[in-house]
């Protein structure tokens, strides 16, 4: 059995190695698939505790993004994707940046509350034993795709309208739906019921850097997934003021080394407050898939009956969607962590 395991895992290490750049059309895969979703949309998990609020990346909250969550709480997704529709203006005003007015004692004070939890939320993610170890290099036999990221024109690309790319270039770039996304984001913060977990993927995290600036409410903690923000085109127009210790309870940012958007980097050396966590290949790789949540109606028991090879191949071709991350043991431990850590709190 270890032999054939040890086999499987070299096949998908060759699968990485050798296919890394063929996953970049994994966007055009995230898009083809079905979105719904409502500007509020809600998917009850019984009376647990808390909400876990979702901010999607490109086209749009997947109406079933939550099935893969083995968590006991409310989740909610504010759709925000029509306001980035470049066939529609919109008006709004300037988002506002809330002055951090703290003392410097108390302020020294919430950094330290801060980085004791940050280490109680690593040693859960150690637990699970599912992420790479702490001080693990990238993996010999993967290239190193954020050095193919540095040659890429990012500002170009993030603003060409193919596959929908060009919603992130215009969030950046304009501020008035910038504003009016932060906008319906704050009124569903302020609508769920605390602690609050905030999962943010892709442009979502973008949208969430934004919102530290001027939080509504406290958060539990924020969890970004496949995020785009260690690169300089994107790290240069999302700049907050100042982290909000004392508002936000821990940062977790993970990364699927095969995932093309943050090319295999983490955000630690941009953001000190956040800790990066590196999933493998076969992170996650159980009954549920990435294509079994996303695919349409009707394919789920024709994936489900692949080979368990087959379907880490397609984990790994479908790194970046939101269901490879949320199919994880490691987001159920941390999304748990940032939900009973709310919960002493208040």
């Amino acid at each position: 059995m270890q032999a054939a395991q040890g086999g499987v895992a070299k096949f998908l290490n060759f699968f990485g190695t050798t296919g890394y750049h063929a996953i970049l059309i994994v966007p055009i895969v995230t898009l083809v698939c079905p979105r719904k979703g409502t500007k509020w949309a809600t998917y009850p998990r019984g009376m647990g505790l808390g909400t876990v609020v979702y901010l999607h990346g490109m086209g749009g909250a997947r109406a079933n993004w939550a099935d893969p969550l083995r968590v006991d709480a409310t989740c909610v997704a504010p759709d925000y994707a029509d306001l980035l529709d470049g066939s529609r203006r919109v008006y709004a005003s300037s988002r506002s940046r809330a002055p951090h007015d703290v003392d410097a004692d108390e302020l020294e004070a919430q950094r330290r509350g801060y980085l004791a939890r940050q280490r109680g939320l690593a040693d859960v993610v150690h637990g699970i034993g599912e992420a790479m170890p702490p001080g693990s290099s990238w993996p010999a036999m993967l290239p190193r795709p954020g050095r193919l990221a540095d040659r890429l024109p990012l500002p170009q690309v993030l603003r060409t309208p193919v596959f929908g790319v060009d919603q992130v270039g215009r969030y950046l770039d304009d501020e008035a739906r910038r504003a009016a996304v932060l906008d319906r984001v704050r009124t569903t913060l302020v609508r769920a019921r605390p602690p609050i977990v905030l999962v943010a993927h892709s442009l979502g995290s973008v949208v969430a850097l934004d919102l530290l600036d001027d939080l509504p409410c406290e958060i539990s903690l924020l969890i970004t997934l496949g995020s785009p923000l260690g690169h300089q085109a994107v790290a240069d127009a999302t700049a907050p003021s100042a982290f909000p210790y004392g508002r936000v309870g821990g940062w977790v940012n993970v990364v699927h080394l095969l995932d093309p958007v943050p090319f295999g980097r983490g955000l630690a050396d941009r953001y000190p407050a956040a800790y990066d966590v590196y999933l493998p290949v076969l992170a996650g790789l159980g009954p549920r898939t990435a294509l079994q949540v996303a695919a349409p109606s009707g394919w789920a028991d024709a994936l489900s009956a692949l080979p368990w090879v087959t379907q880490g191949v397609a984990r790994a071709a479908t790194a970046h969607l939101e269901t490879t991350y949320l199919s994880t043991r490691t987001m159920d431990a941390v999304i748990d962590f940032g939900l009973a850590q709310g919960a002493v709190a208040a």
